[in-house]
């Protein structure tokens, strides 16, 4: 109780500084690359997924020290699973199961500059992001989770509508430029497990999603 006093308090001295303070406001468009990955428990990443980003930018700040910075785009994610072909009597076939989806984010971050004369700013945030996909099921034959022992292998097709839903985590960037041009960098963490988003299943394994970002954003003014 008292510390939401104290936050509020505090909240309510600072709106004489903030409204004093010169807000400056900007829009622009932001493009870039997606570098993603995924970690879990049922299969080993054979290779990351290099992807295209795109959407826009908003920025607030309140002094040259200070900014907030939101985006909203589309990015895809995902990677390549290692996937086996059991064969009655011979040695499994080596395969990869593009586990690829799509997703709508956006992000908050808090930028701060550490010195005036110096055209950067530290970022911390998160994002949220809603995931939709068409995976291939015709792919019924490749295996995970076991690549030795088909009696202990599942269908790597039945983690498809794992990659459907919402996505969340905790970031952090650098973006370094001054006036209307920014370029980023941002590591995004996924906190939520994506295998908690198949129904009927049995909690335990996990599914979780990374990706480095690399963007350039043009202010309109």
């Amino acid at each position: 109780m008292f510390f939401r006093i104290f936050s509020l308090l505090a909240c309510l001295a600072l709106i004489p500084f903030i409204a004093a303070a010169q807000i400056r406001y900007q829009i622009g468009l932001t493009s870039g690359v997606n570098v993603s990955s995924l970690q879990s428990d049922l299969f080993t990443t054979s290779s990351g997924r290099v992807a295209p980003v795109i959407g826009c930018a908003f920025a607030v700040s309140w002094d040259e020290r200070l900014e907030l910075n939101q985006e909203i785009v589309l990015t895809f994610k995902g990677a390549k699973a290692r996937a086996v072909y059991f064969r009655p009597e011979q040695k499994p076939d080596e395969h990869t199961y593009a586990y690829h989806y799509n997703s709508f984010e956006t992000a908050v971050f808090a930028g701060l500059r550490p010195g005036r004369d110096l055209p950067l700013r530290l970022q911390i945030g998160g994002y949220l992001g809603a995931n939709f996909h068409r995976l291939n099921r015709e792919q019924r034959e490749l295996m995970i989770l076991d690549y030795q022992n088909i009696n202990n292998a599942i269908r790597a097709v039945d983690l498809n509508d794992a990659f459907a839903g919402l996505d969340l985590g905790p970031a952090l960037g650098l973006a370094v430029g001054e006036g209307r041009v920014r370029a980023n960098v941002r590591y995004y963490w996924g906190a939520r497990n994506f295998y908690n988003q198949l129904d009927f299943v049995a909690p335990g394994p996990r599914i979780r999603t990374n990706a480095l970002r690399f963007t350039l954003t043009c202010f309109l003014h």
